[in-house]
């Protein structure tokens, strides 16, 4: 009769976790009960994207006009763009990266953006009074400063489109991307900013995302002095797109599964031994045996997987981000993909080089991931995401919906003003 009764309360508290996941793992793709129309729900990101808009047409506040002390030189953003065929986004880019930041914030932060474009007057941003006032530095492709404004073009500084050796550039689109990428690498260069950030035009940012940046950065130095592994990157952003249940590591959720079960099996074997040893009938056991290993732990196995990745990791309470305070984790695998990443000054030498070598078939993240495993550098992420991609209107060829999103910035509209 008790076997019965706690096999009653097993099931309906496995009931109940069956429709928290129901209701709470609907942004997880790796979820049965995942939910596309509501995953993608433009919660936080619409709010910060109005917040933008209400920052650009009321309060620009102008740029510090103090040179900024090298002890400050904190960060270097560079930011490539190139005008898109439908909607652009650079516009509410900078404003999300700058409209909570404090003086002092912003003084110790250098913002360069690339016009991308072979004919920088065909840029919507070209000569716009917004752009002149967010960025810090604007690079143009062998082109004359606009004379629209004549009191910030001095912001504005001519670059070669060649190669670095004189060679013109192909027309292909990823030799492209990868050359304006290590523009910016050089022009951060010569800022000597302590760190550099490669930021996408298409994001969307968090309102703490530089506080998060700061506290995160001193955790991840200490780390690697302590552990003698140097860093790559951190990311501001990856797409949780990739972060499920990935085929390649059944072998170790099985070896998982089989830890369970062993460490399981070895408790219920010293109960038996204890309780045998004080004189207690052990035979009544074998029902709860056979429910707790026939019955149960599969049940919750199978729910543990039905729940998702994503839901599971984010009610865990030892992963990293609750264990080390800084909000950050390592990401060694699956990470996507370049709208921010953050360098330290150290390699910039080697991403500039990465960048610069044909052969051009792969994006600088793509082999970035080699280039970093092949020397033992580690990576690391902010978590929850900071930054978001518009993904949902997919700029280059009308609007769809991208695989590169982060479903966990949209629930931090539920977290307060300090997100």
């Amino acid at each position: 009769m008790l076997v019965s009764r706690v096999n009653a309360v097993f099931w309906l508290i496995w009931g109940l976790l069956f429709l928290t996941c129901y209701f709470t793992s609907y942004d997880d793709p790796s979820s049965l009960f995942y939910n596309a129309d509501r995953a993608y729900e433009q919660r936080f990101s619409r709010q910060r994207t109005a917040e933008a808009e209400l920052f650009l047409s009321h309060h620009v506040p102008p740029k510090p006009t103090t040179v900024t002390p090298v002890s400050d030189n904190l960060l270097c953003i560079g930011i490539p763009s190139v005008n898109r065929t439908t909607e652009s986004f650079l516009s509410s880019t900078l404003a999300t990266l700058t409209d909570n930041l404090t003086p002092p914030e912003r003084a110790s932060i250098h913002i360069v953006v690339l016009l991308a474009d072979r004919v920088p007057e065909k840029h919507f941003a070209y000569g716009a009074s917004w752009l002149e006032n967010l960025a810090d530095e604007i690079l143009l492709y062998g082109s004359p400063p606009p004379t629209t404004n004549t009191n910030t073009t001095n912001i504005y500084h001519t670059i070669p489109l060649n190669l670095h050796n004189g060679d013109p550039r192909g027309p292909g689109r990823v030799e492209n991307m990868r050359l304006d990428h290590s523009a910016l690498v050089e022009a951060c260069r010569k800022r000597g900013a302590r760190y550099f950030a490669l930021v996408e035009d298409d994001i969307v940012a968090s309102r703490a995302w530089f506080a998060r940046l700061r506290r995160a950065l001193p955790y991840i130095e200490q780390r690697a002095a302590r552990t003698g592994l140097d860093w790559i990157y951190l990311r501001l952003f990856y797409s949780e797109i990739f972060m499920g249940w990935n085929s390649e590591e059944w072998l170790m959720y099985a070896e998982t599964i089989m830890l369970v079960y062993v460490v399981v099996l070895l408790v219920f074997l010293e109960t038996l031994r204890r309780r045998r040893r004080g004189g207690v009938d052990v035979s009544r056991y074998t029902m709860a045996a056979a429910l707790v290993f026939g019955l149960w732990m599969p049940a919750l196995i199978v729910l543990y997987f039905l729940a998702g990745r994503l839901s599971v990791n984010r009610l865990n309470p030892l992963s990293g981000v609750f264990a080390n305070g800084a909000g950050v984790r390592e990401m060694p695998r699956y990470g996507c993909c370049a709208q921010g990443l953050v360098f330290p000054q150290r390699h910039l030498d080697g991403f500039q080089a990465l960048l610069r070598d044909p052969p051009y078939h792969f994006a600088g993240d793509q082999i970035l991931e080699g280039y970093a495993d092949d020397r033992g550098l580690v990576k690391w992420a902010l978590e929850p995401s900071v930054f978001q991609h518009v993904g949902l209107k997919e700029s280059s060829d009308g609007p769809r919906r991208a695989e590169v999103w982060n479903f966990g910035f949209e629930r931090l509209h539920s977290r307060g003003a300090g997100v």
